[in-house]
């Protein structure tokens, strides 16, 4: 399909072609993907924005705050703020955000329209992937699950990174698939400016660079000047794309750091002797705040988890082994947000196509594409995806598991996913038409045992990480604000019973009790509970 594609586009006159393939028969599958892709988001749009109390409540503390904050100055400025060097978060996304301020003002709505848009346009690069390196059935089952994506509609109403970042991992992805294939320095340039965005919306691609421009020596053609080139080619492109932020942090902030600074806190938080593997501050990092008196970037937080490592060198390992479990398991871990006190309200939330569901099957893909083809070299779309995914994951588990933090290797799980039921499909119906009880079978049948059992092996043992206090506290906030006291109450109380031991907990439901008693209400940001640390 591909080849008759660049085929059609290649008899195109001159000046016309990329309308010709914009419109052309071959382009028309990927135009119904996109729409069924905007359909579902339009309808989501319109019921949460209506139903859910949550919709456009920005927590302090929590990134969908400060990204809100950060877009606005700039927007207001145009400028990155002088308070917010060295950065934090990565700046790409806040910019983003801020061109949507810029141009309709400092609303919610506009910021989700647009993310929604950006997540049609996801759902139509993995088809195009799914559908390029597995074939059109592969494509159609990917493109169709990718489209009513629960967790993909819940983060696209979020002001918060991860659409943008699922955006261009999957076209970083697009990217290289084609680079390979053509293997020129003007798509090694390519791949930089791809990867170099994802770094700088996301630190934790940097993971990705050494092994992609060792990737890019080994694979490109000619002399090994040419390769080395080659590689030289993507990693000066990559920092072009991060030197502005890192010539911000040094001459405004400074200070020496890449992006941000919030990697070696990142990576205390999630591997400290107490650490649980999510982001939950731990209480060794509340000690060690105290008895040092600074600010965060000021703190050797490097030293400190360096010290704990050789004082327990098992440490280390049974932190990523934790962490490889929870970023596997099935659960959406909360960070900022939580998923599953959101879902009463859109139907849409209850579809199944969403990690529990697509993670298993995708695994049971990936090791279909690889028995059931010629083992790949390191140019073929699956060696590609695959590596990607492992790099993603890495990158992931070495510092902590929000679940929002898997949506990447998500999207590359869905067309895996998509390649496990197609092969399902056809050898069914060969089995139907040859009579054949083998052919039914195999490898449909066992591609679906595996999956049940991959399924039930990944499930979360309980919801006590899916669901904390805060999480329930946060709702009943937003709740009380918009003067729902009675649903307010409910969650409050669901919070007070999940952390017993906070005395403050029970003040606040007692304090509302006493006010909805006497016919009245305060919006619940004068309370006194600290709900920052999750």
């Amino acid at each position: 399909m591909y080849n008759n594609f660049m085929k059609t586009v290649s008899l195109t006159p001159s000046g016309e072609s990329s309308i010709a393939r914009l419109f052309s028969r071959d382009a028309a599958p990927y135009w119904a993907v996109f729409f069924f892709a905007l359909a579902i988001r339009i309808v989501h749009q319109i019921l949460v924005s209506r139903a859910d109390p949550m919709y456009g409540f920005l927590l302090q503390g929590g990134d969908n705050y400060t990204y809100d904050r950060w877009a606005n100055e700039i927007a207001q400025q145009f400028w990155l703020g002088w308070d917010r060097i060295p950065f934090f978060h990565g700046p790409l996304y806040p910019y983003f955000l801020s061109l949507i301020y810029l141009r309709f003002g400092h609303k919610h709505d506009p910021a989700a329209w647009t993310q929604r848009l950006v997540g049609a346009l996801t759902v139509v690069l993995i088809f195009y992937l799914a559908r390029r390196l597995f074939g059109k059935k592969a494509g159609w089952f990917a493109g169709i699950g990718a489209a009513a994506c629960p967790v993909s509609l819940f983060y696209e109403g979020e002001l918060l990174v991860e659409t943008l970042i699922l955006f261009l991992h999957t076209a970083t992805l697009c990217v290289l698939v084609e680079a390979a294939r053509k293997k020129t320095l003007k798509w090694w340039l390519f791949c930089g400016i791809a990867v170099g965005l994802c770094c700088v919306c996301r630190p934790n691609a940097m993971l990705l660079v050494p092994f992609a421009a060792c990737w890019i020596a080994i694979i490109a053609t000619g002399s090994w000047k040419r390769r080395a080139l080659s590689a030289l080619v993507f990693l000066a492109t990559v920092a072009a794309l991060i030197a502005p932020v890192t010539l911000a942090t040094v001459l405004v902030g400074k200070r020496f750091f890449l992006v941000t600074y919030s990697g070696s806190y990142n990576l205390y938080i999630g591997n400290a002797p107490d650490a649980i593997g999510v982001f939950f501050t731990p209480p060794s990092m509340k000690s060690i705040r105290e008895a040092e008196g600074k600010e965060d970037i000021d703190i050797n937080w490097r030293g400190y988890l360096l010290e704990a490592w050789r004082k327990d060198p098992l440490l280390l390992p049974r932190k990523l082994w934790l962490k490889t479990k929870l970023f596997w398991q099935s659960g959406e871990l909360p960070c900022d947000v939580n998923f599953y006190l959101r879902r009463e309200f859109s139907p849409l939330y209850a579809l199944p196509f969403r990690w529990a569901v697509v993670a298993p099957l995708g695994l049971v893909g990936l090791v279909l594409a690889f028995l059931k083809k010629p083992f790949p070299g390191l140019t073929d779309g699956r060696t590609i995806l695959a590596a990607y995914l492992a790099i993603y994951a890495c990158s992931a588990i070495l510092v902590f598991v929000p679940g929002r933090l898997r949506m990447p290797a998500l999207a590359i799980l869905f067309m895996f996913a998509g390649y496990a039921l197609a092969t399902v499909a056809e050898g069914a119906w060969r089995g139907i038409k040859s009579k054949s009880a083998r052919s039914f079978f195999y490898p449909g049948v066992v591609a679906l045992i595996l999956w049940t059992a991959l399924g039930l092996a990944l499930r979360s043992p309980n919801d006590t990480m899916l669901i904390r206090w805060n999480d329930y506290f946060n709702m009943g906030s937003a709740c009380e604000i918009a003067g729902n006291f009675e649903e307010a109450l409910t969650y409050y109380e669901k919070a007070s019973e999940r952390a017993p031991e906070l005395e403050s907990l029970r003040e606040v439901c007692n304090s509302l009790r006493e006010r909805m008693e006497k016919g009245k209400g305060r919006p619940q940001a004068d309370s006194d509970v600290d709900v920052s640390v999750t």
